[in-house]
């Protein structure tokens, strides 16, 4: 039996952990797919039907929820942004890469103005022309191969966007992004690999 956990990443990259465990066939009867003491059962949920726009606003939501927490203003949808946010999505699962730089070193500054889109929000003397979040997240939280099957631990869109929100809050720099008291929108752009990762990109403004 193989345990393998996709890599869920928010700005970093943390390893991926593998587990190897050896599955015992006991007299002439093969081996059940049953996870051994300790380790969690084996998932038989069917692939979930994943919808990018729920996905997208359940995000939104938690976003709002921790900023509520902390006593700061619900920041609106703006679609504008969002398209911003989708498109470099797209890119990095199409490209298959992770950054907030694009492969020719464009920033999200330049997809803002590729866009048409303006942002210069002026606090004292500094204007903010917006800030980007960016998260790699897996449509599962494992698979378990038993004989050479493999069995998957799908995730709703409520624990693909709690995960994805709570490695962003988990993270000072992301987090410092959320909970920046002036910002007034945002957008949040999803993209779904063939390979069952999810790519997310929020946008500030």
């Amino acid at each position: 039996m193989t345990v393998q956990r996709p890599s869920s990443e928010a700005g970093f990259q943390p390893r991926l952990a593998v587990l190897l465990l050896c599955c015992l066939i006991l007299s002439a009867f093969s081996c059940r797919p049953a996870a051994p003491p300790g380790y969690p059962p084996v998932s038989r949920k069917p692939k979930p039907s994943v919808s990018v726009s729920r996905l997208e606003k359940e995000i939104h939501s938690l976003i709002n929820r921790e900023r509520r927490k902390q006593g700061l203003s619900s920041l609106a949808f703006d679609d504008a942004l969002a398209r911003v946010a989708r498109g470099h999505s797209t890119d990095m699962g199409k490209r298959r890469y992770f950054s907030h730089e694009s492969p020719q070193g464009h920033d999200f500054a330049f997809r803002y103005r590729q866009a048409g889109y303006q942002c210069a929000l002026r606090q004292g003397a500094t204007i903010h022309l917006g800030a980007e979040n960016i998260a790699q997240n897996n449509l599962y939280t494992s698979v378990t191969t038993v004989n050479g099957s493999k069995f998957y631990d799908w995730s709703s869109e409520e624990e693909i966007a709690a995960s994805t929100v709570k490695g962003w809050m988990d993270s000072p720099g992301h987090r410092k992004n959320i909970l920046t008291p002036f910002w007034e929108k945002e957008g949040i752009g999803v993209f779904i690999a063939p390979d069952d990762k999810v790519y997310i990109t929020q946008n500030f403004c």
